[in-house]
């Protein structure tokens, strides 16, 4: 079991201190119901996997027992459904919502089409980070440190306006990296991955450290590709000697804009219910969702559909970070702005 995992057992034995009168009126609401697992994006994708393991579980650990299903609602990359759970969905237990992550700080950065507040929202916790976001490059590129390419132009392959391209801009700017963006590759990892196989472009930024590991194995064992920054907030001890971009940082304000940007990433299947959901209700889902995250058959199932580790977070880490990022400074968040691309 990972340690996120027996976090979330030792989690859910606290949660568990909820009075039984409560747990039985959330019972008595539960029993014969139907609650719907709310998911931003297409079937077939990573957040709908998510959603339907949850599903699978998450019912018999509610009080009552209901019925779990999943309802896809794309639209605007997962705003749309953020909009609907904040205004329109039931505010009664039944409705919870799964979205990406840079919707946390929608609001703040003026995303376009943002209409809901996250700190409204009850988080039921998150149960995978993004893991660690890294820069990789061939081994023969002009520059295969990171010191060696604040000198030498590296070309990265990148989709578009999400990640790929806004993550190395923000390198470029705050730490003077010499980074040239490729954009186009529109079919992704794949498709990037493929431009640097036959040399087109020289590396990438923002695909995981893990990705890396389980779809391009081959590349590491036989140093096709060196990693030459790593961009998590908290250094990763397996890509030792690889400098981190928060650790170079040269003042607070720059920390603060790395933090706003790569720190969604930290929740990245978090899920939530509307605001005003009652307390019994709010409680008791939380306490299934710890309990559901620790079980290790739901890990097993979700081994089967994603990469990720499955990693308990409690829901107030969520509001802890969402209560510091929105107390930055006006100039700090437009610096951000530039960067927080979905």
């Amino acid at each position: 079991m990972s340690a996120g995992a027996k976090f979330a057992a030792a989690a859910f034995a606290a949660l568990t201190a909820v009075a039984p009168a409560r747990a039985e009126d959330a019972a008595d609401f539960y029993r014969g119901k139907t609650i719907s697992i709310v998911v931003g994006y297409a079937p077939g994708g990573g957040y709908d996997h998510a959603a339907r393991v949850l599903a699978k579980h998450l019912g018999a650990r509610v009080p009552g027992n209901p019925q779990i299903v999943v309802r896809n609602m794309p639209g605007a990359g997962s705003v749309l459904a953020a909009n609907y759970l904040y205004s329109t969905a039931p505010r009664d237990g039944t409705a919870i919502g799964s979205a990406n992550d840079a919707n946390l700080i929608a609001p703040l950065v003026k995303l376009r089409g943002a209409q809901f507040d996250p700190r409204g929202f009850g988080w039921l916790g998150s149960m995978a980070s993004r893991g660690t976001p890294i820069v990789y490059v061939r081994s023969d590129a002009p520059a295969t440190t990171f010191e060696a390419a604040r000198q030498t132009p590296v070309l990265l392959g990148a989709t578009g306006p999400d990640t790929t391209s806004t993550y190395p801009a923000m390198i470029n700017e705050l730490l003077g990296a010499k980074f040239k963006i490729i954009l186009g590759y529109k079919g992704g990892s794949a498709e990037i991955n493929l431009a640097i196989a036959r040399g087109e472009v020289h590396g990438r930024a923002s695909w995981e450290w893990q990705s890396l590991k389980q779809y391009q194995p081959e590349w590491l064992a036989t140093k096709f590709v060196t990693v030459i920054l790593q961009m998590g907030l908290k250094p990763n001890p397996e890509l030792a000697g690889v400098p981190s971009a928060y650790a170079l940082a040269r003042n607070d304000a720059q920390r603060q804009i790395m933090e706003l940007v790569l720190g969604t990433g930290e929740f990245l299947r978090a899920f939530f219910t509307p605001p005003g959901v009652p307390p019994e209700r709010l409680a008791a889902l939380r306490e299934a969702f710890a309990q559901t995250i620790a079980d290790p058959q739901f890990i097993r199932d979700m081994n089967v559909v994603s990469p990720l580790e499955v990693d308990y977070i409690a829901p107030a880490a969520i509001d802890g970070f969402l209560a510091r990022v929105y107390k930055f400074s006006p100039e700090v968040v437009e610096q951000a702005a530039k960067f927080a691309g979905q």
